[in-house]
């Protein structure tokens, strides 16, 4: 059984920015990025790439089968069923969800995310919605199975965490007091999110810095 498993979701057929996990961010892509920077996490026990079987993303499992990057392909649109049936094929105890659009998603980030969760006994936890695009979501596998047999709605399966969220008996949500910054934006959605990080990125590679969230927030505030 794999205690923490943690699951980038991936797919091409992004509506606002198409095939942004693809897109470069000096040198990699988006996609690696995420992977380098969730991977430094100390306590995902496993982490992999949840892609969807379409041939659109076809491309994704290429450019993971070259980095050796483990990956599950499930279903495009019922996201919810696809990361069942993944933490099903692990056997995930629990399951950490991160989406392929937040490339600063900080490991040790997740790990403050992991001890919230155990030192509170619940059932989900989440660090979002102060700083968009630093986010994580972690749920049991028992809550994941019960949203997947239960949920009904078309929200709930494409967004995979509503109906825990909404029916679970325990939960906690956090984040800490250097991350709160609602208007700042993290995450890659848009045209300008892309050239605002590739630029944060550039400016890291010029001056040898590493690419993370605490350096971001120091660049965004004296810098640019």
């Amino acid at each position: 059984m794999v205690e923490y498993l943690c699951i980038i979701q991936a797919r091409v057929n992004s509506t606002r920015l198409p095939a942004k996990v693809m897109l470069d961010l000096a040198g990699k892509t988006l996609l690696q990025r995420v992977y380098e920077t969730v991977s430094k996490s100390k306590k995902i026990s496993k982490l992999i790439v949840a892609t969807s079987t379409k041939n659109t993303d076809d491309i994704i499992v290429k450019k993971l089968e070259q980095l050796n990057i483990e990956y599950y392909r499930g279903d495009l649109n019922n996201v919810l069923k696809r990361f069942y049936d993944t933490a099903s094929y692990y056997k995930a105890k629990n399951i950490v969800r991160i989406t392929a659009d937040n490339p600063l998603m900080d490991g040790k980030v997740i790990d403050n995310l992991i001890d919230l969760y155990e030192n509170n006994s619940v059932e989900y936890s989440s660090y979002k919605n102060e700083l968009y695009g630093l986010s994580a979501e972690l749920f049991s596998f028992e809550a994941l199975q019960k949203a997947y047999q239960n949920a009904t709605n078309q929200y709930d399966k494409e967004h995979v965490t509503p109906y825990i969220i909404n029916n679970c008996k325990t939960y906690i949500k956090d984040i800490e007091e250097k991350y709160r910054y609602p208007n700042i934006r993290v995450t890659i959605d848009t045209l300008e999110d892309y050239i605002n990080i590739q630029n944060f990125y550039l400016y890291c590679q010029t001056n040898n810095y590493i690419s993370n969230i605490d350096n971001f927030l120091l660049w965004i505030k004296n810098v640019k």
